[in-house]
């Protein structure tokens, strides 16, 4: 598999100020489409990341407590010192990456928060129709 990192302007555009996401001006960017090997992307792929991604945004607080789950908090990554239960890791955490897998359409994503989890994340995997398909803590 390959990535293409997106347009960050348009990203940026769709994202706006919304603290639930990490800056698309950020390196490395999380923001990309992932695509097969000697594959072109689409026109019809982009404009499926752009609509996916303004649904994420417009339903972000949904996506992430619909991945969260509790014992997220006693994993060892966590500093509890710093985040002081596991329903307010779960509204802190923000979107560090955001891919598009063009084989199926599902959105892989990763949640984090640099404050109390140091280089650790949740891995999410939403289905074309953002069924959650898995999220675990790494």
């Amino acid at each position: 598999m390959e990535t293409m990192d997106m347009n960050v302007y348009m990203v940026n555009d769709i994202i706006g100020d919304n603290p639930r996401f990490i800056s698309p001006f950020c390196k490395p960017c999380g923001y990309s489409i992932w695509i097969r090997k000697n594959k072109i992307i689409s026109n019809t792929s982009i404009q499926i990341y752009w609509e996916k991604l303004k649904y994420m945004s417009q339903n972000i607080d949904k996506l992430i407590q619909n991945a969260f789950k509790p014992e997220f908090y006693d994993f060892y990554g966590v500093d509890q010192n710093l985040i002081a239960s596991s329903d307010e890791m779960c509204r802190q955490l923000i979107v560090d990456s955001f891919v598009l897998d063009t084989n199926d359409n599902s959105i892989g994503c990763c949640l984090s928060n640099p404050e109390f989890m140091f280089g650790h994340f949740i891995d999410c995997l939403w289905s074309d129709s953002w069924n959650l398909i898995y999220s675990y803590i790494c």
